[in-house]
This record gives structure tokens, C-alpha cells and sequence, in this order.
């Protein structure tokens, strides 16, 4: 290797004529390749020779290609990295020219680079002797090299010929910057207007197969590819799922699924960094099932993921450039694409979530026989459905952007009489009111607030619910009417049937034999049940009307226990049940209706008898919690946890048995009239004892609540004031 000097006459006509010739290369160029071979020829003809190349820097400066000849050729090596070419990396380091002079002895020695020697075999096939390297700078910055060699005869270039070939170098570096520039300009326009021609189609289309039709349409032919390919990740299977493939125009493959973890795809989507692969048929990531298929063969490739905050959403391949492999650069540049246009489909499709969603929303909003408005924290009517507007008479404009406050009062206003509801869902959060309206053939409306909450519980507005309650009353009338008959027009028959009984037994219809007494006693037996029946549902009755008297005296614990307990004897010994107490000492009076407490203790013992089995074991509690304790302390069993309670001393019962226990599903509706457990067998008793106990709990101002697991007994529990 040297650098040689030497002058020659006429050297300023001779680099004038170069340099002319050269600007008229680049002022007559079209494109970045004609600049190229124009300004190659202009070279071999100031240092008379015949091959010459460029070679590019990345925009990184760490790998170069081999962009063009002279003479032309078809097929150029691939890119490699600088530093592995010892020569060409101190052109680049050093910006200064650089001659081989014998390229068989600098290339094939011992210390050149594996990339250096590996070249001279292509070299010595071309008959290349000698070569000269010129660094390209532009802007402060080496943009590449030129390379030209000289065949058959080693060559020493001379001072005046490197110089000259340098200052020419200097204007050719210029042009192929401008060149690049306005390459990559007319590139970011063309892919600007692409990314607009597909936001303009996400936002203006609500189909997504339209949407990802033209994205990939346009890609493809942004990139002048034979096929390309949409993928969208399904987070639910965490697959990758085809959503378009276009090729020559073709949808494909719609639907197909590549499973986690298979594929270039899944490569990229997992690392979320672009992969380009100009041989795929080697790639060992390469999955052919897809393409095997179609009877597709898939050559090249370049994949990007798209990335929505952090997130992979999806990936877009293209397959088989038409024209040479992918570069990084375009790699780069679809990076680049990918990220918008996965922004634009991840807001298409939030966009169609919240339009379906709010489709839902109105179609459950329009069939439901609830009227609803949708009130906003300043009480102002954000919603109607159209049930609203009928129950409330009212045209839906003039119910939104109006207040509740407003609605009410003009409710109020219309209706005959207004009353508080008993009868509503626990996450109401105001006291519900009935309206009636006699006006719209007489009815009834319930109205009552539920709460409107976040997904992080904070509360942004309020549902108005209007219920038409007019079958509800009509159903409740009913019942009333139907209690009535039972209690005065069969009672009395009833107690006829009942005396009349007596009278046979004392003998007042002449002497009856054994036989004949035990049929009178079964059937005086049954009646006796019947009219018990009735008279537990004429005290339900008025007690849900609020016309229950009870007649409150001092009572002591223990003699309500005996009492109820005295009743359920004979029955319980009848089917084997063992009756057992756990009392604490020293209870205190209580002040409640006899009647009433030996009737709450003796249905909690019928039921516990009827439901245990034989041999097994029924357990009647009782204690104290004290005003100043809110603590159990041992008075129920371990299971059985107590309830909020007011303020003040209260009395606690409670009935343990070993029965089937209770499913938790009818734990809500076991104190409802006629509500009964289903354990599998025959239903057992009216369904009336328990709501008489709750009812007439509530009446002495306690609570009465049920601990039960399917398989494992059930334990009822009452709490009492012990002063009222």
C-alpha cells in the first residue's frame, strides 16, 4: 500500500474539464441510481479505468452496502458492517484516500480481516490488481466510499490523479446527499400520505374488514411486495389471529390462527422488534403450515410488531419484495408506519367497543319494563328510556337536560297520594316512594335511586327507577282479600267443626267405642292445626299492616323456654329427638308478648324436630350481650357470627339442629310467606312459621337471622331488646 506524488502539464484544464463534466452528471440526473452510474463513469474516465463502485453508510454509520457499479451489475453482495472490512474502515476512520496496490498480497495476508480475505476470491475472479478507496464526505460526516480498480497489472495511483479524484469525490458526496434527502423526503411524503389515506379510512368506516383491507392495500404497495399480511393478538386465546391478507388483491386466510409462541410472527410480537428474513425457508422460526397451505412460497419477509403503549396488539408481515431483499431501512420506515397504524386501529377499535356497548346499553335501556333515567351528579337528566316517558306521561324531551327534582315535583303534583315503599333493592340509596295516579287508569308507581360507580367505586351519578307497581298492588289487594275469607269465613265453620268434635268425645251424642275416640282425636288434631294456620296468617296479616297489638309484660326467659319447650315434647319424643338447653345464668326480664315469644321459640323448635334426624339432637340457647360489650362472647355457637344490633342490652335465643341444613341460595327468601328450602323431599309445614317469627321479632324492635351450609344443621337466632 502508498500514496504516490507527481505533477503533470496541463492539470488545471484537465481538473476543470473532470469537474465540469461531473456537475453536468449530476445536473442532468434524475434519480439517486442515474446520479450513481454517471458520476462512476465520470471517475473511470479521469483515472482510466474501467471498474468502479459506491458503497453507502447507514444513517447509524456502522453498515455498508454496495449500491452500484461500473459496469453495471445485476447482483450485489449483501450489507455488511464497516469495522469487519480492515481497508474500508480506515477510509472511514482516517477520511482519507487509501491504494492497494497489490491486492493479492494485502488481502491474502496473514493479519488482514476474515471479511477482507473472504472478498479476494470475487476480486481475482474480476482480475482486479489494484485498488483505490476515496471517502464520501458531506456535511462533516463520511456518507460512504468509492472504490475503483484496475485490472490485469498492478497500478500505483499518482498524487495529481488521487486529488483530483478527491475534490470530485467532494462535489459527488454533496450531490448524493441532496439526492438522499430529497429520496427521503418524497419517501416520508408518499408514507405520510399513505398513513393519511388510511387514518381518513378508519375514522370515516365503521367496518373493520374495510379498515384492514386498505391498510394492507396500501402497504403493499407503498413497500412493492407480492403479499401481505395483518395479524391482531386475541388476548382471550393469545393467539395471533389473520384478520387480511392481501395478495395480487386477494383477501386470504381470514380467521386462521398462528398458536402462541410459532412463527416469525410470534417472534417479533414477543420481542417487539422488526425482523427481516431474505431467505426464509432457512429461518428456523419460519412456519410453514400457513403458507403450505395455500401452496405459497414464502421467499422474503419483513415483520414489525405495532405497539400501542407498551403493548403488542399486533404485527404486519410482508412477504417477497419484488424487487432485491428488505433492507433495515425499510424496516425502519414500517416501524415507524406500524406505530401510527396501530394507534389508528387500537382507537377504531375502542371506538367500536364503546359504540357496541352503548347499542347494548340503549337496547337493554328500550326493552326493559323499568322506566329509567340517568341522572348526573348535579341531579340533571343525562337519560331517558322511553318506559320512563310513558309511565311518567311525558315526551323524553321533556325529561333530559331537565332535574329530578323537577320530575318529582311535577309527580307529586299529579298523584292522589304518595307513601313510603317498603319493598326495595338493598344498594338503594334514598327511601323509595309509591305515587298513585288515578288519572292513568289508577297506577301505582314505585320510584327509588340506585348508586352509578366506576370500576374504581367512585360514584359519578344516579339511576331514577319508575316501576309500575299497579299488578303488584292489584296481586297485594288479592292476597288480603284471600287472607280475609280464610280468617272470617272459615273460621268460624272451622271452630264449629272443632266443638262439635268435643262434644262426640264427652259422650253428648251417645256412648263411642276406643276406636271411634281415636278417629275424633286425629281429626280434632287437624283441625286444631288448620286453625292455627289461620290464626298465624291473620297475625301475619296485620302485622305487615302495622296493626298488631302485642300485649308487652315483664317476662322471665325461663318461663317462655319452659313453655315452648313443654309444647314440642311429646312431638319430639315421637321421632327420637333429643331436646337439649344451654342457658347462661342470670338472664334478665324481658318486656314482649307472651303469646307471641312462646309461639317465635315453639316454630323454631317444630321446624329444627321436623328437619333433624332420627337419633339426633335439637339445642335451645339462650344469653345476654350486655350494653357496653358489641362482642359475641361465647353466646352463640362457634359458627354463628352476630349481627350489627342496636344500642342497648339485648336477649339472644337461639335453635341449633342437625337437619340437611340450608342451601345458600334460599337463605334470602326463607322468612317469605310460603318460602321453603328445597332439601331433595317432600316440603314440610304451610311456609308461614317463619315469616309469623320475623315479623313478630321486628314487631318487639329485634333481628332474627339463620346460619346454615348444605349438609352441616342449621341455627336460627333471634335477638331481643330487654328493655322496650
Amino acid at each position: 500500500m502508498s500514496e504516490t506524488s507527481s505533477a503533470r502539464p496541463g492539470d488545471g484544464d484537465l481538473r476543470t474539464t473532470a469537474l465540469l463534466q461531473l456537475t453536468a452528471a449530476i445536473e442532468t440526473a434524475t434519480t439517486l441510481d442515474e446520479l450513481l452510474m454517471l458520476g462512476l463513469n465520470e471517475f473511470t474516465h479521469l483515472l482510466e479505468i474501467s471498474d468502479g463502485g459506491v458503497i453507502l453508510l447507514d444513517e447509524a454509520g456502522t453498515t455498508a452496502g454496495l449500491v452500484s457499479t461500473i459496469p453495471l451489475r445485476t447482483s450485489l453482495p449483501p450489507a455488511f458492517l464497516i469495522t469487519e472490512t480492515t481497508f474500508l474502515w480506515r477510509v472511514v476512520a482516517n477520511r482519507e484516500a487509501m491504494q492497494v496496490d497489490d491486492v493479492a498480497l494485502a488481502m491474502g495476508a496473514a493479519d488482514a480481516a476474515a471479511a477482507t480475505r473472504q472478498i479476494l476470491p470475487l476480486l481475482n475472479a474480476e482480475q482486479i490488481r489494484s485498488l483505490l478507496f476515496l471517502p464520501l464526505v458531506a456535511q462533516d460526516r463520511v456518507i460512504g466510499v468509492l472504490v475503483f480498480g484496475n485490472r490485469t497489472v498492478p497500478r500505483q495511483f499518482d498524487e495529481h490523479e488521487v486529488a483530483q479524484a478527491r475534490l470530485m469525490a467532494g462535489q459527488f458526496a454533496a450531490a448524493i446527499t441532496s439526492f438522499r434527502i430529497a429520496e427521503e423526503a418524497l419517501r416520508r411524503t408518499a408514507e405520510l400520505a399513505t398513513l393519511n389515506e388510511i387514518a381518513n379510512t378508519v375514522t370515516s368506516s365503521l367496518n373493520s374488514r374495510e379498515i384492514y383491507h386498505l391498510v394492507m392495500e396500501k402497504i403493499n404497495t407503498y413497500f412493492c411486495v407480492d403479499a401481505g399480511s395483518l395479524l391482531m393478538l386475541d388476548e382471550e386465546s393469545n393467539d395471533l389471529v389473520f384478520v387480511m391478507t392481501l395478495e395480487a388483491g386477494e383477501e386470504k386466510l381470514f380467521g386462521v390462527r398462528v398458536p402462541y409462541g410459532h412463527g416469525i410472527v410470534w417472534s417479533v410480537a414477543s420481542s417487539q422488534h422488526y425482523a427481516v428474513v431474505n431467505d426464509a425457508q432457512a429461518d428456523p422460526r419460519f412456519f410453514r403450515e400457513v403458507s403450505d397451505a395455500l401452496g405459497y412460497t414464502v421467499q422474503t419477509i419483513l415483520c414489525v410488531p405495532m405497539v400501542v403503549k407498551g403493548r403488542t396488539i399486533g404485527v404486519i408481515e410482508l412477504l417477497n419484495k419484488l424487487e432485491g431483499p428488505f433492507t433495515e431501512e425499510e424496516a425502519n420506515r414500517l416501524t415507524r408506519m406500524a406505530a401510527t397504524i396501530g394507534i389508528a386501529l387500537e382507537n377504531a377499535r375502542l371506538f367500536q367497543t364503546v359504540t357496541t356497548v352503548r347499542d347494548r346499553f340503549e337496547a337493554i335501556l328500550n326493552s326493559t319494563n323499568d322506566g329509567i333515567l340517568m341522572v348526573d351528579m348535579r341531579g340533571i337528566i343525562m337519560t331517558a328510556n322511553p318506559r320512563a316517558a310513558q309511565l311518567l306521561d311525558r315526551h323524553r324531551n321533556q325529561l333530559i337536560n331537565h332535574t329530578l327534582d323537577q320530575v318529582l315535583h311535577d309527580l307529586r303534583s299529579r298523584a292522589v297520594s304518595v307513601s313510603l315503599s317498603s319493598r326495595l333493592p338493598h344498594e338503594a340509596t334514598s327511601e323509595g316512594l309509591e305515587f298513585e295516579l288515578p288519572a292513568l287508569q289508577g297506577r301505582f308507581l314505585r320510584h327509588y335511586m340506585l348508586p352509578v360507580r366506576e370500576t374504581n367505586g367512585t360514584e359519578i351519578g344516579q339511576l331514577a327507577l319508575f316501576q309500575d307497581i299497579s299488578q303488584e298492588r292489584a296481586l297485594d289487594q288479592l292476597r288480603e282479600d284471600y287472607v280475609g275469607m280464610l280468617v272470617h269465613d272459615l273460621r268460624a265453620p272451622l271452630t264449629a267443626i272443632i266443638n262439635g268434635i268435643l262434644m262426640v268425645q264427652r259422650g253428648l251424642g251417645g256412648p263411642t267405642t276406643e276406636q271411634q275416640q281415636e278417629l275424633l282425636s286425629i281429626a280434632h288434631e287437624g283441625s286444631q292445626t288448620m286453625l292455627a294456620m289461620i290464626n298465624t296468617l291473620l297475625d301475619i296479616s296485620r302485622m305487615e299492616q302495622g296493626h298488631m297489638n302485642l300485649n308487652r309484660e315483664p317476662l322471665s326467659p325461663y318461663a317462655v323456654i319452659d313453655q315452648a319447650l313443654d309444647r314440642l315434647r311429646v312431638s319430639a319424643q315421637s321421632q327420637n329427638i333429643q331436646l337439649k338447653q344451654d342457658f347462661r345464668a342470670g338472664l334478665p326480664l324481658i318486656e314482649a308478648d307472651r303469646e307471641k315469644l312462646v309461639r317465635i321459640l315453639q316454630n323454631l323448635l317444630d321446624n329444627a324436630i321436623k328437619f333433624s334426624p332420627s337419633g339426633g339432637e335439637v339445642i335451645l340457647g339462650a344469653g345476654v350481650m350486655p350494653t357496653a360489650s358489641r362482642e359475641d362472647q361465647g353466646i352463640l355457637p362457634l359458627d354463628v357470627r352476630m349481627p350489627d344490633l342496636e344500642t342497648g342490652e339485648h336477649l339472644i335465643f337461639w335453635v341449633r339442629d342437625q337437619g340437611p341444613g340450608i342451601a345458600a341460595q334460599y337463605h334470602a327468601r326463607i322468612f317469605d310467606k310460603f318460602g321453603q328450602a328445597h332439601h331433595g323431599q317432600r316440603m314440610r309445614g304451610s311456609g308461614l312459621g317463619l315469616t309469623f317469627c320475623k315479623l313478630a321479632v321486628e314487631a318487639h324492635g329485634g333481628q332474627i337471622w339463620l346460619h346454615s351450609s348444605e349438609g352441616h344443621g342449621s341455627t336460627f337466632a333471634l335477638a331481643l331488646p330487654v328493655s322496650a
